[in-house]
């Protein structure tokens, strides 16, 4: 498994269980919610799971230990032009 750090209105490519840390580098506030029929993700929907991630802090969780091959969206309500964003299952 690996350690993902990323920006958070970035898509990105990981494995099944997976550990992600997304990194706030908005000036805004953030959630991370659901988009299209399945969740990726451990954790959530939303990530985090009360409040919302603060300019420059961050969240973890991992992608799913048994996560079919494919591209799953997901909203971030802080990058509203650039969503959805996508991580690639290979």
């Amino acid at each position: 498994m690996a350690d993902h750090n990323i920006d958070i209105c970035n898509d990105w490519n990981g494995l099944k269980g997976d550990k992600v840390t997304f990194i706030n580098n908005t000036q805004a506030n953030c959630k991370i919610t659901q988009s299209g029929t399945v969740w990726p993700f451990r954790d959530g929907p939303p990530i985090p799971a009360s409040g919302s991630i603060a300019p420059g802090k961050t969240a973890s969780t991992h992608l799913k230990n048994d996560l079919p091959d494919n591209t799953y969206p997901y909203v971030v309500d802080c990058c509203k032009d650039k969503t959805p964003k996508y991580v690639t299952v290979p």
